[in-house]
């Protein structure tokens, strides 16, 4: 622990929160870059003259500020030019040629690559030149013959649809269509790899050949690991064993798509999430065996030796393959900040120059952010800097206060401990924000663990990489042990995780209360460290605004004092979620894909909507019917949340699916209850809800027919769930007594289909508005013009998923409100 370097605002830090500013600036102030950057340099030239400070600093943070928003406007820009593959995302089938520009991504049954449009036909005679970056998925049979994957630099011809970027446009979700649009993609296309026509033109330039060389390197030792695995075991390879070999690929060469969604979660749980990024554990273990084997080389130079020129040499030579596996391994933010960072202690160590490690981080995040303005938005580089941040600091701290402790071993483990505990002070803002996880166990899974993977493990991975091609079999032994090890560690990992007190879901937190968490921080360590009135004064202040919004969140979530109804935009299929006046939880559906998809609604839709909006606890699941479109989320709805009730109808399926669901229902004791053709109602004050189901006995010629119908009311505004029923189940509602149809607002039967939305059945409900809830460009082609015709017929005011987003419901019990989230 040094105590030398002091918390000081280094002119780097100013900079850097200038490329940060312009970074904001640049995707989120509505107003032109031009007037913006004049603005700026005004009040930065008023800051200037008020308080003198250094020129150099100042004209350093306005350029810092103009780059970065300039090109972040152009990177947020819509505004294509004629070719651009853009104007070519309207359904039709095209034969589309372009370059590989990625090493590929490789899953269970696809890989993914992103490819450089050149052109585009749609006929055998005409090429139209186009540019754009497109997402290439091709899907293969993974228990068939491995497909060769597709070369970096390559040209290939694709014939498929040409799909825009959309998002699932829901409030505060994830903005795909954004972070696509960072990388300049605007588009995707998806073929089987049988399809794909391979032109034999390769890129010839040194870059493209480096490239090809790093991926055939991954695909070779991605194959050893293959050969290694096969020898641990001469069974059937179980879960933990298969998963040992995805992770082990994972740790040497940063690729982590094979890595079962159910492993990374007992990672998160575990707060191990860290230890599956390449960073500067990696980085500093390449670099020290590069530069052990430089040493040993150049020391049996004699000229070398005798001027002292060999510890330099090496270390600039050990930039060049440290260099090499950053773009090995992905070259992720938090690989480039390890990169840097390790360059410039380098840099220092060869100059014999003490350097300061926070302006060295400040240093690295500004490279990052020159070379490639929307890192700052990806989850690698704020976790990354925030972690490593929060580490340093904290060390400067007890530096500073407690001093360094005597005993090596000591000194040792303290290091261990207060590395833990610092890079989980730094993360947690940033991990409750993105994956709404808070890890019990930590420290104690760190200290366990973080040798054993990080100092034997990966050590060993690198090993056998370095000697897969010269030694063979030692690389194969390495590997055999390495995937032997991991796996014990898995099934320890997936034991601790198993406990539900050893990891917590919360709520996710609002930017304010993020930075306000953070100032809370930084105020507190400098008032214990400087003694300052101002610092304490100011940590007080911090901590009472913290319980405002705290507070404030609270009674939003708890007591909203109106009705709210959220329908959810989740592609073809439904979900709803129904939040009442005294703050109870409803959820109808929850959406989900079928066939190939393994896109999960519930995981990356419903259920961050759920924490956005504070939600842990649904008072009641209703589940209309089980079709995959449907249930399909309900899984991690129920795995992750607090479920008092579930509402289901008769319907039961011998599918893994629904079995899975049944056990995990079974396990977490939720109340399952299947209402019969007689109405149930439950109330919760104000709010009446009443579903109607069929009798137990009947069978419908259509399985949507039996869907559970639903009716929302309060006071006097009311609300019909009907699920996917078709015409027949319709003339049967119309002709029931003891059942009102009549509502404020329809949820569209079966998505807008023209089976559904019969003439008798909208007289029966006579709705001043529907909601359809349907897919953008969707295979079935709903809703349908007829039933759209029909509403228009009886006026009826028409929201849809697809084009508006969600839509949100808002009633007092007297009138209500409607907002679509899509403002266009």
């Amino acid at each position: 622990m040094n105590t030398r370097h002091k918390l000081t605002l280094a002119p780097m830090l100013f900079v850097l929160l200038s490329f940060i500013a312009g970074d904001l600036a640049g995707c989120c102030i509505p107003v032109p870059p031009r007037i913006c950057y004049i603005a700026v340099c005004l009040l930065a030239a008023i800051v200037f003259m008020l308080s003198k400070r250094d020129k150099f600093i100042l004209l350093s943070c306005l350029a810092a500020f103009g780059l970065t928003m300039f090109r972040m406007a152009g990177l947020c820009s819509s505004d294509y030019s004629d070719p651009h593959i853009v104007k070519f995302c309207n359904g039709e089938t095209y034969r589309i040629s372009g370059i590989i520009n990625s090493i590929p991504k490789k899953y269970q049954n696809k890989t993914r690559y992103t490819m450089d449009c050149t052109g585009i036909c749609a006929d055998n005679t005409v090429v139209t030149p186009a540019e754009g970056k497109l997402i290439l998925t091709l899907y293969h049979d993974a228990n068939t013959q491995p497909v060769p994957s597709l070369l970096f630099g390559e040209h290939i011809i694709v014939t498929s649809k040409i799909r825009a970027i959309r998002n699932f446009s829901n409030p505060g979700g994830y903005d795909y269509e954004f972070r696509m649009r960072l990388r300049g993609i605007t588009g995707s296309i998806y073929a089987n790899s049988h399809t794909i026509v391979r032109t034999g033109k390769v890129d010839s330039s040194s870059f493209a050949r480096g490239m090809r060389f790093l991926q055939r390197t991954q695909d070779r030792f991605s194959n050893h690991v293959a050969n290694a695995a096969k020898n641990t075991d001469d069974r059937q390879p179980d879960f933990f064993s298969n998963q040992a070999r995805a992770v082990l690929t994972a740790l040497v060469t940063g690729q982590k798509e094979m890595i079962h969604e159910k492993t990374r979660d007992n990672f998160s749980k575990a707060g191990l999430s860290h230890v599956l990024a390449v960073s500067g554990l990696h980085m500093s273990l390449v670099g020290l065996g590069f530069f052990s084997i430089f040493i040993f080389i150049l020391n049996r130079q004699p000229s070398y030796v005798i001027t002292g020129r060999a510890k330099k040499t090496a270390g600039i030579l050990t930039l060049l393959p440290l260099t090499a596996y950053a773009f090995f391994a992905g070259f992720s933010p938090s690989t480039q900040r390890a990169l840097i960072m390790t360059a410039v202690f380098l840099t220092a160590f060869l100059m014999e120059k003490e350097k300061d490690p926070l302006n060295t981080l400040y240093v690295a995040a500004s490279l990052i952010l020159i070379i490639n303005p929307g890192a700052l938005f990806s989850i690698s580089f704020q976790l990354s800097f925030a972690c490593v941040f929060f580490i340093i600091s904290g060390f400067i701290f007890l530096g500073r206060t407690l001093g360094t402790p005597g005993n090596k071993w000591i000194k040792r483990i303290s290091l261990m401990i207060f590395t833990t505990v610092f890079a989980g002070i730094g993360a947690a803002p940033v991990t409750a924000f993105y994956f709404n996880m808070f890890p019990m166990v930590q420290v104690g899974t760190n200290l366990i663990m973080i040798p054993v993977i990080g100092f034997l493990c990966l050590p060993l991975g690198l090993a056998g990489l370095m000697f897969m091609d010269f030694l063979p079999g030692l690389s194969r032994l390495f590997l055999t042990l390495d995937i032997h090890m991991l796996s014990y560690c898995l099934r320890a990992i997936h034991w601790i995780a198993g406990f539900d007190w050893t990891w917590a879901r919360v709520v996710t937190p609002r930017p304010i209360e993020i930075i306000i968490y953070y100032a809370l921080i930084l105020c507190l360590g400098l008032a214990i460290m400087e003694k300052n009135k101002a610092f304490i004064y100011l940590t007080f202040l911090l901590a009472a605004a913290g319980m405002v919004s705290l507070g404030q969140g609270m009674l939003k979530r708890f007591y909203p004092g109106k009705l709210v109804v959220h329908t959810l935009d989740v592609g073809q299929g439904n979900a709803a979620v129904i939040i009442a006046p005294d703050g109870k939880t409803l959820l109808i559906d929850a959406g989900g894909f079928s066939g190939r998809s393994s896109f999960d609604t519930g995981r990356y839709i419903v259920g961050p909507f759920l924490w956005k909006n504070w939600i842990l606890t649904l008072d009641a699941v209703i589940l209309t019917h089980p079709d995959c479109d449907h249930i399909n989320g309900l899984d991690f709805i129920f795995e992750n949340f607090r479920v008092r009730q579930w509402i289901k109808n008769h319907d039961t399926f011998s599918s893994v699916f629904f079995k899975n669901i049944m056990r995990t229902a079974e396990k977490k004791g939720i109340k399952i209850h299947v209402p019969d053709s007689d109405p149930s109602r439950f109330s919760w004050n104000q709010v009446k809800i009443s579903i109607l189901g069929r009798k137990s006995g009947a069978i419908a010629d259509n399985r949507n027919n039996n869907s559970l119908v639903i009716r929302l009311d309060f006071l006097s505004f009311s609300m019909l769930f009907p699920g996917d029923i078709e015409g027949k189940r319709e003339r049967e509602l119309a002709h029931t007594k003891n059942f009102s149809l009549k509502a404020d607002l329809l949820m569209a039967p079966h998505h807008g289909s023209c089976s559904s939305s019969s003439k008798i059945f909208l007289d029966k409900v006579s709705p001043a508005g529907v909601v359809i809830s349907c897919g953008y460009m969707n295979r079935h082609k709903f809703p349908c013009r007829t039933v759209l015709q029909r509403y228009r017929q009886n006026r009826i005011m028409v929201f849809r998923t697809d084009l508006m987003g969600a839509v949100t419901l808002q009633s007092d019990g007297f009138g209500y409100t409607i907002k679509a989230h899509r403002k266009n």
